[in-house]
């Protein structure tokens, strides 16, 4: 067996073909390495869109970012990467470039499929590395038979041309794999033609042009201007929209740049029901929707449960579980002021998302409930129950932002009501910690504060003056009237300074002697008897002996009143009751690209499974008879993608046919 390559197969007894000469741009699109390299950049961006989550709103993204980054991202396009025009363009090249592949050479590999090479000659077939020669009795004719009924027992497509005295069998296996290279290049075309389809991109032309323009407000969609509003036209969109148990909906917001649009449907989508499941530990474990989904010409509406993967169609669209928050649950609540200025405190209903107004003094707010969650799931401590944010808006309408638990939450060294609150949307939750009662009311503290800032304050004072002078068995006037002086001092800075009120006054004042020691101890006695009056106000009997609790509970309640300085609102607001309201986020899509995108992917599998699974082989037989009427036989045949298995394809088949036999 000859070792030459089977490259080395000699042109001389081949007819020579016209090479058709390409323009240089042609060339240039349709060489493989300018394919693969596009091929890698778009996979590359692709991986930027899939890491980076798209279409978000800008807002967060700035969050999440900061403002350098988010400009950099913003000039970049990498908010929405599959419209970006430096991914349009790498996309374009690509279907481009492959289309110039595939006009190039799809004629030569389809020729390929139908041709069996019937113009080779000996010599050639010598310079093949699988190649064997032998003589046989049989002659020419006879063995010709043979090795056809052989090739086609193997799968071989099989032809017989004469040479002169000399028989030439050729025999094909596997054509279909050259159809692996049409079917790959043909599917990367059609998935980048699907994609694009299925894209944002007319919305993104819209805007470019000025014939849209995306609304920043959050409105009704009723009140939505008609320059924010689309028709419900053809198209892909993917867009969302929630609906409150009960409702229904027409349409749905798309994202674009700082705000959104309204794209109205050729449907209405009415939520009947929704259900979430948890797990012990609160979190959501599934969640469904019952919906009914009304169209003009049906005769009944189309019932039907949505849930997460398992979506509803209907006319070209999809529709996805997406997520559910609240839906307008209605709340009792109880306000309790935090001025200390003598107002009660006072219960009143409220409603998510209804805006409110609140009385407080002679001051007017807004309240706005943004959001209720009946389930608060903090890493580590599990499920704490119900929290509501709200935002309390002056009237100059700033606003602040509040979320608070209903129920009071055990930490370390006590149990607390939790509000927090911030400014903006960029910046984190800064908490409020109010001692909870033995009731789980704030109602102690109310009442402490109320005290302390109020005219029972002159009492307290009094009262922790006697208690200290008949502890240091000292009852000299003057010396009362002194601490009743230092005493109000030192209560009208607790609020400020907390228990840092003796000490500071000690710094402050220089005082030396017997008074130097005094502050801090008269601070315990006039805060003790403030704690007595307002147990009195709240309802407790004020004479009963103090306990480790009562004084923990004062210790914490003094350490916070510093904070409500730094809280920014008048007022607490504690959640008393709910009447829960779910609402349904649903993900509602358009994709007329997607049988394209199945079809190109269905040709890759295709494609593929041919290049890779398919061998393409050949098989040439050259017959030459001898004097004696015996054959000289010449056996060559090549694979170029399977060798090694065509080696041992080959040498089975030559050993077959030497040793006379057919199997």
């Amino acid at each position: 067996m000859s070792s030459v390559n089977h490259d080395a197969l000699t042109a001389g007894t081949t007819p020579r073909r016209t090479r058709v000469r390409y323009h240089p741009l042609l060339a240039f699109l349709g060489s493989m390495n300018l394919a693969i390299t596009l091929l890698v950049a778009v996979g590359l961006a692709s991986v930027i869109g899939t890491v980076l989550q798209q279409n978000q709103p800008y807002q967060d993204y700035l969050i999440k970012l900061g403002p350098f980054w988010f400009e950099v991202f913003h000039a970049l396009g990498l908010y929405d990467v599959y419209t970006a025009p430096w991914f349009l363009l790498l996309v374009g090249s690509l279907v481009t470039a492959t289309c110039v592949c595939l006009l190039r050479h799809t004629p030569t590999v389809l020729q390929e499929m139908r041709q069996f090479r019937l113009h080779q000659q000996a010599r050639s077939l010598r310079a093949l590395s699988q190649h064997g020669e032998w003589t046989s009795t049989l002659p020419p004719e006879a063995f010709a038979d043979r090795v056809t009924s052989v090739l086609r027992r193997l799968g071989y497509r099989v032809r017989i041309k004469r040479h002169g005295q000399a028989l030439l069998v050729a025999g094909l296996a596997g054509a279909s794999n050259r159809l692996g290279y049409v079917f790959t290049h043909l599917a990367i075309v059609l998935i980048c033609i699907g994609g694009v389809a299925d894209s944002n991109l007319l919305l993104k032309l819209q805007a470019w042009t000025g014939q849209v323009q995306a609304e920043t407000r959050l409105r009704p969609l009723a009140e939505m201007p008609a320059r924010s509003r689309l028709p419900a036209a053809g198209g892909a969109f993917r867009g969302s929209i929630t609906i409150p148990e009960g409702d229904r909906a027409n349409a749905v917001l798309l994202p674009l740049g700082e705000g959104f649009v309204l794209r109205d449907l050729p449907f209405e989508l009415r939520l009947l029901a929704f259900r979430v499941e948890r797990y012990a530990s609160g979190e959501p474990r599934a969640y469904e929707s019952d919906v009914a989904l009304f169209a003009p010409g049906m005769e009944e509406p189309l019932q039907a449960t949505v849930g997460v993967n398992r979506p509803l169609s209907h006319g070209g669209y999809t529709i996805y579980q997406a997520s559910f928050t609240d839906g307008g649950s209605a709340l009792a609540l109880t306000a309790w002021p935090l001025r200390g200025d003598g107002n009660d405190p006072f219960a009143f209903d409220g409603q998510v998302f209804e805006p409110q107004g609140l009385r407080l003094g002679d001051a007017r707010y807004t309240l706005e409930f943004t959001h209720f969650e009946s389930h608060n799931i903090q890493p580590g401590v599990g499920d704490i129950g119900p929290s509501l944010s709200y935002l309390l808006r002056n009237a100059d309408g700033q606003a602040l932002e509040f979320e608070n638990t209903m129920y009071p939450v055990d930490m370390d060294d006590g149990r607390y009501f939790l509000s927090g609150v911030r400014g903006s949307r960029g910046e984190p939750f800064r908490y409020l910690h109010i001692p909870a009662d033995h009731r789980d009311s704030p109602g102690r503290f109310h009442a402490l504060l109320t005290v302390l800032r109020g005219d029972a304050a002159e009492l307290a004072v009094a009262r922790g003056v006697g208690v200290l002078l008949e502890e240091l068995g000292m009852q000299d006037p003057r010396l009362r009237r002194q601490l009743e002086l230092t005493g109000h001092e030192l209560l009208a800075r607790v609020p400020t300074q907390g228990y840092r009120a003796a000490s500071a006054f000690r710094t402050a004042d220089g005082a030396s002697g017997l008074l130097h020691e005094l502050p801090a101890h008269l601070l315990d006695a006039v805060l003790e008897q403030a704690y007595r009056l307002a147990l009195e106000e709240n309802g407790e009997n004020p004479q009963r002996r103090l306990t480790t609790e009562d004084a923990a509970f004062l210790q914490h309640s003094v350490a916070t009143l510093p904070a409500l300085q730094r809280y920014g609102a008048p007022v607490f607001l504690q959640l008393n009751g709910f009447q829960q309201k779910q609402a349904s986020g649903f993900e509602i899509t358009r994709t007329p690209g997607k049988p394209v995108v199945y079809t190109g992917f269905l040709m890759l599998v295709a494609g593929i499974y041919l290049m890779f699974f398919v061998r393409y082989r050949r098989i040439w037989c050259w017959l030459e008879s001898n004097d004696d009427g015996s054959s000289r036989v010449l056996l060559a045949g090549q694979s170029p993608r399977d060798r090694l298995g065509f080696e041992q394809h080959f040498g089975l088949l030559q050993r077959n046919l030497a040793n006379r036999r057919l199997d």
